[in-house]
């Protein structure tokens, strides 16, 4: 039996990124970096993220690609947890191609809490850089996918805060 078949002249192209959920501070009450990235339509509020070069590993792509969005330094990026994937498409134009799109996330801790947008960053729509409490990041992202990325990274917070007060818990 065959496949989905494709329409005529319609063409897939598939994108796999990295980004990060990033905490000023293992803190219950920790806040978040999110971008404003306004690519001269309605600005929107986002989760730093960007594509995998080839043979690059995921948790170096999702470092560089939060240090490229944010100005926090690699080396002041510590990753705590895989948060898990979203997948989504989105129409091109020209209208012959579809994207599809992979994200994968990670849960990370930055030593840094400087942000810094640089000429480069502008260039590629990147207007600015934010910290936000945890709520108030669900409320200003643009996508379901970056809720539900944040709502991951709360749950695994939760556990790794809970692990640590267990293990600072004389018994």
């Amino acid at each position: 039996m065959a496949g989905p078949r494709q329409p005529a002249g319609l063409s897939f192209i598939s994108h796999t990124c990295c980004g990060g959920v990033v905490l000023d501070a293992l803190e219950k009450d920790c806040r978040i970096v999110l971008i404003e990235v306004d690519k001269g339509r309605r600005p929107q509020w986002l989760l730093p993220k960007g594509h995998v070069e080839s043979g690059e590993p995921y948790e170096d792509a999702a470092r560089r690609e939060v240090s490229e969005e944010t100005g926090i330094a690699v080396k002041n990026l510590q990753i705590l947890a895989y948060l898990g994937k979203i997948d989504y498409s989105f129409p091109p134009v020209p209208r012959q191609e579809l994207h599809r799109k992979t994200v994968h996330f990670y849960l990370m801790l930055a030593h840094d809490k400087q942000l810094k947008i640089t000429p480069l960053t502008r260039e590629e729509g990147i207007a600015s850089a934010h910290w936000y409490t945890l709520e108030a990041a669900k409320e200003i992202v643009r996508y379901d996918g970056n809720r539900e990325i944040i709502e991951r990274a709360e749950i695994i917070l939760d556990q790794l805060l809970t692990r640590r007060d267990s293990l600072d818990t004389p018994a």
